[in-house]
Parts: structure tokens; C-alpha cells; sequence
């Protein structure tokens, strides 16, 4: 049995979807922001996805992601080991579930 309300949850999802503001990935020693093309609820997960047009033209290993939030604090971090060539697109796409987990 959930202990919140199905709409105050739904209310929260929203609230942490406006609370996004950036979507970094670290090459090398550097972050790079990206530029938000999408951020929605789909079900009860944020998504969002996020391009890197800066990285197009360069070949590189992304290391690690990263959410900031509209205070500029890191909201989620993931390491992780990205390769991409030159001439190739970057694109990360997010999927940040946000659900109630019944505790026995």
C-alpha cells in the first residue's frame, strides 16, 4: 500500500523537472554542456535528453554525466565510458525514475 497520493507524486515529478537545468558529460579534465532539447514525464520517469553539437567534430571519450540543477548544484551523476568518432553525433538520453518503494 503507497503512503502518497498518486497526484502529489505526479506534482513532485513535475517540480523536479523544472528544478533541471543543465545536462553536462566530462572529456578528459572538462565538462561540456549540452543543450536541452527535451524534458518531459513519461510515466514515472523524467526524461531527458540533451545534444552536444561542440563535440561533432571531435573524436573522444566521455568519462561521466552529470545533472545540474537551477541552483547549480549537482542534482545526479553517473561515470561512464562513452567513445565517440569524429563526425559523429552526441546525444545522451536520461530516464530518472521517481517512484514511491514500499518498505516491509
Amino acid at each position: 500500500m503507497s503512503y502518497f497520493q498518486d497526484d502529489f507524486l505526479g506534482y513532485r515529478r513535475k517540480q523536479w523537472l523544472r528544478a533541471i537545468h543543465e545536462v553536462q558529460v566530462l572529456v578528459g579534465s572538462t565538462w561540456y554542456t549540452g543543450t536541452i532539447n527535451q524534458k518531459k514525464i513519461d510515466g514515472e520517469n523524467l526524461v531527458i535528453m540533451a545534444t552536444f553539437p561542440q563535440l561533432d567534430t571531435k573524436a573522444v571519450t566521455i568519462t561521466a554525466s552529470r545533472i545540474i540543477d537551477i541552483r547549480g548544484e549537482v542534482a545526479a551523476y553517473q561515470a561512464r565510458k562513452i567513445k565517440k568518432v569524429s563526425g559523429q553525433g552526441c546525444m545522451i538520453n536520461l530516464k530518472v525514475p521517481i517512484y514511491e518503494v514500499e518498505v516491509k
